[in-house]
C-alpha cells in the first residue's frame, strides 16, 4: 500500500519512463470530466485519451483507445461504475493482462459502494475532492501496480463500509462482531507463514517499502510475496486482499490481534 509521501516521491521516477500513461476518465458530469482531464494533461507523463459519460461508453472507448488507467465514477446512468469495473477486470484476468487498472472516484456519500468496487477488482479509490498532486501521483501508482492510495484513510473507509454492509445484510447492530467467512479458509491454508504475515500487514496499511523495512527484506522480495498471496487467493489487487483479511476474520475492525484458524 502506498502513502501520499511515497506517491509524491515517486513522481519524478514515473516521469522519466518512456511514453506517457494513457488515461480514460469516466464520469457522468461533464464539468468533472473536463476538470480531471485538465489536471492530468498538465503533467508531462500523463495524457487523457478519452472521456466517457457512463460505464457502457467507457467499455467501448477502452477498446478504441487502449488506456493504461481508467478513472471510474461509481454512480453513472446506463451502466454504473461497479458493473463497468467488474467487466474490465474480468476481461483483464481472462486475457492474462493487468491493464487498464481502475481507480474509482468516490465521495463519502458512496461508502456503501466502495467495498463493491474493490471486490469488482478496482486497484484503489480516491475522493473526488482530493488534492490534484495526490490524484496524479495515484494514477502513477496504480499504473505501477500499487493499490491503496492512502492506507490510513482507506482502511478506515473499508472498515466503515464492511460494518455498514453487515448492518444492512444481517440487521445487526454496527458494533456486533463479524463472523469469519468460511469460504476463504481453504485458500488461506495454502499460504506460507511469511505470506500470511504479508497479508496481515497489507491489511494494516503497510506499503511495500514499509514491509521491506519491517521484515528486513528487499522490496523486490516483498513484491514476490504479494504476487504469490494474490495468486493463491485468486485475487487481482492488494485492495481485494485487504477485504479478504477482514472477511476471513484474520484482521477485524478496531482489533489488533491476528486470528488464524488452525
Amino acid at each position: 500500500m502506498v502513502t501520499p509521501a511515497e506517491l509524491t516521491g515517486a513522481a519524478g521516477a514515473a516521469g522519466a519512463d518512456s511514453g506517457q500513461i494513457r488515461i480514460l476518465v469516466a464520469d457522468d458530469q461533464g464539468v468533472i470530466r473536463m476538470g480531471l482531464a485538465m489536471i492530468l494533461d498538465h503533467e508531462p507523463d500523463l495524457t487523457t485519451v478519452a472521456q466517457a459519460e457512463n460505464g457502457e461508453e467507457a467499455l467501448r472507448l477502452i477498446e478504441q483507445h487502449d488506456p493504461d488507467v481508467v478513472l471510474m465514477d461509481i454512480r453513472m446512468p446506463v451502466m454504473d461504475g461497479l458493473v463497468a469495473t467488474e467487466r474490465i477486470t474480468t476481461a483483464n484476468r481472462e486475457a492474462g493482462r493487468a491493464r487498464p487498472a481502475v481507480l474509482v472516484l468516490t465521495t463519502f456519500d458512496d461508502e456503501a459502494y466502495v467495498l463493491a468496487a474493490v471486490r469488482a477488482g478496482a486497484s484503489g479509490f480516491l475522493l473526488k475532492d482530493t488534492d490534484p498532486d495526490l490524484l496524479v501521483s495515484a494514477v502513477r501508482a496504480v499504473h505501477r501496480g500499487d493499490s491503496l492510495v492512502d492506507p490510513a484513510s482507506t482502511r478506515v473507509l473499508l472498515e466503515r463500509c464492511m460494518e455498514l454492509e453487515r448492518q444492512v445484510d444481517g440487521g445487526t447492530a454496527i458494533s456486533a462482531p463479524a463472523q469469519p467467512d468460511a469460504r476463504w479458509a481453504g485458500l488461506l491454508s495454502h499460504l506460507s507463514e511469511r505470506e500470511r504475515e504479508i497479508l496481515v500487514w497489507m491489511a494494516r496499511g503497510l506499503s511495500n517499502r514499509d514491509l521491506a523495512t519491517k521484515l528486513f527484506v528487499s522490496e523486490t522480495t516483498v513484491k514476490t510475496h504479494v504476487s504469490s498471496v494474490l495468486s493463491k487467493l485468486g485475487l487481482s489487487s492488494r485492495v481485494q486482499a485487504v477485504v479478504v483479511a477482514y472477511e476471513a476474520g484474520v484482521v477485524r475492525p478496531g482489533e489488533a490481534d491476528v486470528r488464524w484458524e488452525s
